[in-house]
């Protein structure tokens, strides 16, 4: 098994080795109470939850919702958890918190349907060093296939752990132990509309974008407000791949019978500078690297001039230090960032397969075969087979969830935004229009958009941004995102 795979293998079992001790048997004295299964969202700490697939899913009684104290829950809520069968379980408020790594399962959990069987907890139980006494208590600690379940009441959520918490009918309960490191989503955002072609970027309130893809004629590259008011033109460059890094934005320019170059400009339009002369496409910028795909230039018929792509190569954001991660691979369509991951799809005929391996090329691991679109959201991948199937893996590939199957093909620009994918589904050329759809990340609550010649999706804040596609020509246009109905 390649290291890097190795690597990711230990983690996502010592993750399940820490989930609990022990199974604890049910006393025959604790009285059976039952519960069920939230039909609400539920997030944590700006993650939505995946209830319909947890292994361990949250439950309700008496219309509180309780969290199982697995290693990942509790590491997320920013407690300390000890448990023996002589001092029972305790539970201590710890500074900081991780972000929520979910362990889920391609079982479904709603086709149990029905009441579900819990106990109060037969051991006793420590909140901050206090005793509760489960007998006494309105809302008990429960046991639920021998993981303890605890009570997100005013008390325990607000007094004794200062946790934050908040309810709605559309986005249903949401409890923040610790702020999400904000560069966290912000580059989560990025890198979903990077892997949709990257004609648009998000910064500080700003739209960075190509309004215009035409085959012909003038092309600029614009600043604007999410909802298109303030436009002001930075440069007149058919731009894709658009980066912002800091004060600068870094982008592909392209001009009709010539190769591509990196450049990058200020974000108010100044200093437009030539980085790389580098016949590149499929610009990531990350950490003071650009990553990008090497285009080899290729004869066609007639001695027409064409380019495919060569490889992965990557160079520091000044243009030195360029380092080739894989070469020889002309059949790359495009990859995908995460972290010091990198994702890569190829893309004809029987090639069409999905890879990773580390960011400096070491460990190139097959994942999958049929892979025709890739996207990572809150740590999984997101992937769609065949053109039809929407659905959603692992970091090591372990665990794979069908999600959706559309009768309308090909699906393709995932896209998120609070707990929802969005994507495009379905072919058009001359005639004909695509559906644009979204569904929640567990596959439910399917809900068709509008129809359009969407070629990708990008969100801006609650603007939904997509070029139209009409004889050649793509026009960005865009549609306020409405909550979804509860």
């Amino acid at each position: 098994m390649p290291q890097i795979l190795k690597v990711w293998t230990a983690v996502a079992a010592l993750s399940l080795m820490l989930v609990w001790p022990a199974p604890v048997s049910r006393a025959a004295a604790s009285p059976e109470v039952q519960a069920s299964f939230p039909a609400f969202p539920v997030t944590v700490n700006g993650t939505v939850t995946d209830q319909t697939h947890s292994q361990y899913p949250l439950l309700l009684y008496r219309d509180i919702t309780y969290f199982p104290m697995t290693w990942n829950y509790t590491s997320s809520l920013g407690l300390a958890v000890s448990w023996s069968k002589e001092n029972g379980l305790s539970l201590d408020k710890k500074d900081g918190c991780a972000s929520l790594a979910q362990d889920l399962t391609a079982e479904v959990n709603a086709s149990t349907g029905g009441p579900q069987a819990a106990v109060p907890t037969p051991f006793s139980v420590k909140v901050n060093g206090k005793t509760i006494v489960n007998a006494d208590e309105p809302y008990p600690v429960l046991l639920y296939r021998n993981i303890a379940y605890f009570p997100m009441t005013w008390r325990f959520a607000h007094e004794e752990f200062n946790w934050k918490t908040s309810w709605n009918d559309v986005r249903g309960f949401a409890i923040q132990s610790c702020a999400r490191p904000d560069d966290e989503e912000r580059t989560q955002a990025e890198a979903l509309n990077l892997a949709n072609g990257g004609k648009l970027a998000v910064k500080d309130g700003w739209v960075y974008m190509n309004p215009y893809l035409w085959s012909e004629g003038a092309h600029q590259l614009v600043k604007s407000k999410p909802d298109g008011s303030s436009k002001t033109k930075l440069s007149d460059d058919k731009a894709t791949y658009i980066n912002v890094v800091g004060d600068w934005l870094y982008y592909i320019a392209s001009e009709p019978r010539k190769p591509n170059a990196i450049y990058k400009i200020k974000t108010d339009g100044t200093e437009r500078t030539l980085v790389s002369q580098t016949n590149a496409s499929c610009l990531w910028v990350r950490d003071g690297w650009m990553y990008y795909l090497r285009l080899t230039e290729r004869s066609g018929n007639k001695n027409a001039t064409y380019y495919t792509p060569g490889g992965i190569e990557r160079m520091r954001t000044d243009g030195s230090e360029k380092q080739t991660l894989l070469s020889n691979m002309e059949h790359i369509k495009y990859f995908f960032l995460q972290g010091e991951r990198l994702y890569y799809l190829t893309g004809e005929g029987e090639k069409k397969k999905l890879y990773v391996m580390g960011n400096d090329g070491s460990g190139q691991t097959e994942l999958r075969d049929n892979v025709t679109e890739i996207s990572t959201i809150d740590g999984w991948i997101y992937y769609v087979k065949d053109g039809k199937q929407l659905r959603k893996m692992s970091g090591d590939a372990s665990i794979d969830i069908p999600l959706h199957e559309s009768a309308r093909t090909p699906i393709f620009g995932l896209n998120y935004r609070d707990g929802w994918v969005y994507y495009v589904s379905g072919g058009f050329g001359i005639s004909g229009d695509a559906s644009m759809e979204r569904i929640r990340l567990d596959g439910t609550g399917r809900q068709a958009l509008a129809e359009a010649r969407a070629m990708a999706l990008y969100i801006a804040e609650d603007q939904l941004y997509f070029p139209y596609w009409s004889m050649g020509d793509q026009t960005m246009y865009h549609m306020k995102i409405d909550d979804p109905q509860p």
